[in-house]
């Protein structure tokens, strides 16, 4: 061995036997350093607990923050878009309000030239009524004509209906009396005999076969066999018109035909109301010496 190395394992000894006396020495150190290492160690933990809390309280906290500017984030670009849509439509109110001015404009002329027009047209409409005064004087004496007019219609009215009434109660008389003289002439033609001719007071119904050229009578297809003879008179009427009446007279009379002539006085009337093919009632009569209106 050289004399390094024994220098190193005194050196070592010594430095061993230094430890061991110090050891000693400093026992109650050691142990007052075990307690002190045990309570940081408890500190520690504790420390170690309340930083993993801590620690996450801050990833919620952090979590949170990241959640909110991801909110906050949306809405401003929701804010951006709605000004950036805002921006235009306030390009576009402005763009219709030069347009709705300049309508404005053009309306306000227009009304203008309305009222004027109706303003001329309101003196056109004063000039009219005046000159239309007259004629609403007449129209209103016009009126007050008609008004009188109407008063005395239904006055008319009402003595019209009376003499309706009246003639209608003639009318039943005259058909009381009518049907009295019927039954009175069949009586007394029961009585006597008949002659083969048509006897004062026979009804015959006729159908017209023509009418004269000349319009003085009509042709009917009835003669000597039906009863008819020359210068037979007869009462005439349609069946339509019952109150009207007119004279015919028979001539040339045959078998089966028979010529009636219109008296002077109904010939006009009867050959503008007779047809041919119509058909008329005929009463036998004697000469007329009253005039039938």
């Amino acid at each position: 061995m050289n004399f390094s190395s024994i220098i190193f394992r005194l050196l070592a000894w010594g430095l061993l036997l230094a430890s061991v006396a110090l050891f000693f020495l400093n026992q109650e150190s050691f142990i007052s350093y075990d307690s002190k290492i045990e309570q940081s160690e408890k500190l520690k933990k504790e420390a170690n607990a309340a930083l993993e809390t801590d620690k996450n309280k801050s990833t919620d906290l952090i979590n949170g923050m990241f959640r909110e500017r991801g909110k906050l984030r949306l809405e401003i670009e929701e804010t951006l878009a709605n000004a950036e849509k805002l921006k235009e439509e306030a390009e576009l109110i402005l763009l219709k309000e030069k347009d709705l001015s300049e309508r404005n404009s053009k309306l306000l002329k227009d009304l203008e030239k309305v009222r004027q027009d109706l303003a001329e047209q309101s003196q056109k409409i004063e000039r009219k009524k005046e000159e239309e005064a007259p004629v609403q004087q007449e129209l209103a004496k016009a009126e007050e004509e008609l008004k009188e007019l109407d008063e005395q219609n239904k006055k008319v009215k009402s003595i019209r209906d009376d003499l309706s009434a009246e003639l209608s109660a003639l009318r039943t008389r005259r058909e009381v009396a009518q049907r009295a003289y019927i039954d009175e002439k069949q009586r007394l033609l029961s009585e006597i005999e008949r002659p083969p001719h048509h006897y004062y007071g026979d009804e015959v119904e006729i159908d017209v076969m023509s009418i004269s050229p000349s319009g003085s009578g009509v042709f009917i297809s009835d003669g000597l066999k039906s009863g008819f003879r020359d210068e037979f008179k007869y009462l005439a009427y349609e069946q339509n018109e019952p109150d009207r009446y007119f004279y015919l007279k028979a001539s040339l009379v045959q078998k089966d035909l028979t010529f009636l002539e219109f008296e002077p006085e109904f010939r006009e009337e009867a050959s503008s109301s007779i047809r041919a093919d119509q058909k008329l009632f005929l009463i036998r009569t004697g000469d007329s010496n009253t005039t039938i209106d």
